[in-house]
C-alpha cells in the first residue's frame, strides 16, 4: 500500500521597510491581506493532514488484518501436518514425522546401538606439552586414509592444533580432537581421531615416513528390525533410522519400542492461540477509531466493512462437521469487550471426542473448506494488495491528497503573487506619503522661518 506525503506549503510576509511614518500601518495591512488570502489554503492543508492520518491508520489496521491471515496460515499448516508420533518406551528411541508420513503402528527392535571407530596417537611419538607449539611429527604434509580413501593434508602451522584443524577440514567422515592423557600437572596432549559414522571404519594418518595412529576400539553398525523384518537385522551407519516414509526414529539404547503415528490436534491448538491474539489486536485497533473521541478514521464507513469482516470470522457456522458447528464448540468464545477467548480444555475435549469433526470444521485454506477457507476468503477481501478494502481505501485517500496538494500549490502561488503585488503597491504608497511628508516639513519650516523674521522686524 502506497502513502502520500503531506505537503508543507507555508506563507511568510517579508519585512516592509517603508520610510514614511505610516510604514508600520502599511505593513499591518499587507499581513492582514495575506492572512485572509491564505485561509482557504490553510483549510486545505488541515484537510490534507486529516487524510494523511487516515491513510496511516488504515495501514496499521491492514497490518493487523494481515497478522490474522498469517495466523490462519499457521493453523492450516498445523492441520495439514496433524500426524504425530508417540513412543511406548522413550528410553529406547525417539520419533519424528515429516511430509509423507502415514498413520500406523511400528515395532522397532534395536539390537545393536553401534559404535564409532576410535584411534589415538602412537605411544612411540613425541610428547606434546603444548598443542599450540608442539606436534607429534615434524612433517609439513600428511595423508589421512579413511576406508581406503586418501586425503592430503597441509596444516597451516607445525603444531598439533593445526593438524587437528586440517583433519577436520578434509571432508572425511572423521572428527579429530586434542586430548590430554597426562593430567593437569604433567600435561601430555595426543591426537584422537574418531569416525563420525557407526561403522567399522578404518582410520590411519601417515606423515610420509610412518603411521601415527593406534586403534583404540573398532566401530560397529547400528542394527535394527521393524515389525520383525528383515530376518537378519538391517544395518545403519547412523542412529537416526528411516523406518517408513516420513517417519524417522533415533535409537537411544538397545531394546524394543512401539511407534504409533496418528492424527493429533496439538499443533492446531497452539496455532489457534496465535489466531485469537491477532484477532483481538485487530478488534482493538478498529474500536479505537469509534466514538466521539475516536481516532483518525472516526465516522468513516470503512470501519463498518472491517468490523463486518471480523464478525464474520467469529460467527462462522458449519453444517457439515458433525457435532462441531461453531467456534464455541472448539473453545473460542466472545468476552464482554468483544475479544475472543480460547479455552484449551474445551478444544482438547472436542478433539478427544471426535478429532475428525474438529479437523473437518477447521478445514483448509488451500482447499477453501471449513472455517479456514471461509475466514481466508473474508480476509482476502480486506488484505488483497490489488483489490482489497484496505488498499482501495488507501489509494482513494492518496488520490484525494494528491488533488489537495495540487490545489494547495495553486493557492500558494496565488498568495505569493498577491503578497508581491500588495507589497509593491504599499511601497509606492509609502514613497508618495514620504514625499508629501517631506514637502510638508519643508513648507512648515519656511512658514516658521517667515514668522520668526516678521517678529524680529516688529520687535526691532
Amino acid at each position: 500500500m502506497g502513502t502520500t506525503s503531506s505537503s508543507s506549503s507555508s506563507t511568510s510576509t517579508p519585512g516592509f521597510n517603508g520610510s514614511s511614518t505610516y510604514a508600520t500601518q502599511l505593513q499591518s495591512e499587507i499581513t492582514r491581506a495575506v492572512s485572509i488570502a491564505s485561509l482557504p489554503m490553510t483549510q486545505l492543508q488541515n484537510e490534507e493532514g486529516t487524510l494523511t492520518s487516515q491513510q496511516t491508520e488504515l495501514q496499521t489496521i491492514g497490518n493487523d488484518f494481515q497478522s490474522i491471515q498469517t495466523a490462519l496460515g499457521t493453523i492450516d499448516s498445523a492441520a495439514s501436518a496433524s500426524l504425530a508420533p508417540s513412543v511406548s518406551n522413550g528410553t529406547v528411541l525417539s520419533a519424528d514425522v515429516s511430509t509423507g508420513a502415514l498413520a500406523g503402528t511400528y515395532s522397532v527392535d534395536v539390537t545393536n546401538l553401534g559404535a564409532q571407530t576410535n584411534t589415538i596417537s602412537n605411544s612411540t611419538l613425541p610428547t606434546v606439552a603444548d598443542p599450540s607449539s608442539g606436534n607429534i611429527s615434524t612433517s609439513s604434509a600428511f595423508t589421512l586414509t579413511v576406508n581406503g580413501t586418501n586425503y592430503s593434508l597441509s596444516p597451516v602451522s607445525n603444531n598439533l592444533n593445526s593438524l587437528v584443524s586440517a583433519i577436520n577440514a578434509s571432508g572425511a567422515n572423521v572428527q579429530a580432537t586434542v586430548v590430554n592423557v597426562g593430567g593437569s600437572t604433567s600435561p601430555n596432549y595426543e591426537l584422537s581421531v574418531q569416525g563420525t559414522q557407526y561403522a567399522p571404519t578404518t582410520i590411519q594418518l601417515n606423515d610420509g615416513t610412518q603411521n601415527l595412529l593406534t586403534s583404540l576400539s573398532a566401530g560397529a553398525y547400528v542394527q535394527y528390525q521393524v515389525n520383525g523384518q528383515p530376518a537378519t537385522p538391517a544395518t545403519s551407519t547412523s542412529r537416526t533410522l528411516d523406518i517408513s516414509t516420513g517417519l524417522t526414529v533415533t535409537a537411544q539404547t538397545t531394546g524394543t519400542a512401539s511407534v504409533t503415528v496418528a492424527q493429533s490436534a496439538t499443533g492446531v491448538e497452539n496455532a489457534i492461540s496465535s489466531f485469537v491474539t491477532a484477532y483481538n489486536a485487530a478488534v482493538d485497533e478498529v474500536t479505537k477509531n469509534r466514538g466521539q473521541n475516536g481516532g483518525a478514521l472516526a465516522g468513516q464507513s470503512v470501519l463498518d466493512g472491517l468490523s463486518n469482516t471480523l464478525s464474520s470470522l467469529a460467527n462462522y457456522n458449519s453444517t457439515s462437521s458433525g457435532s462441531v458447528t461453531n467456534l464455541t464448540d472448539i473453545g473460542i468464545s466472545f468476552d464482554q469487550n468483544g475479544h475472543l477467548q480460547f479455552d484449551a480444555s474445551t478444544f482438547e475435549s472436542a478433539a478427544s471426542t471426535s478429532l475428525n469433526n474438529v479437523m473437518s470444521f477447521v478445514g483448509s485454506v488451500s482447499g477453501n473448506t471449513g472455517f479456514l477457507g471461509a475466514a481466508s476468503t473474508a480476509l482476502t477481501n480486506v488484505t488483497d494488495p490489488t483489490t482489497g478494502l484496505i488498499v482501495s481505501e488507501t489509494n482513494s485517500l492518496g488520490t484525494s491528497i494528491t488533488n489537495l496538494q495540487t490545489q494547495i500549490s495553486a493557492d500558494q502561488t496565488y498568495v505569493n503573487n498577491l503578497q508581491s503585488s500588495i507589497t509593491a503597491q504599499m511601497a509606492t504608497a509609502d514613497a508618495a506619503i514620504a514625499t508629501l511628508q517631506s514637502q510638508d516639513s519643508q513648507i512648515t519650516a519656511m512658514f516658521t522661518a517667515e514668522q520668526d523674521n516678521a517678529l524680529s522686524i516688529a520687535n526691532g
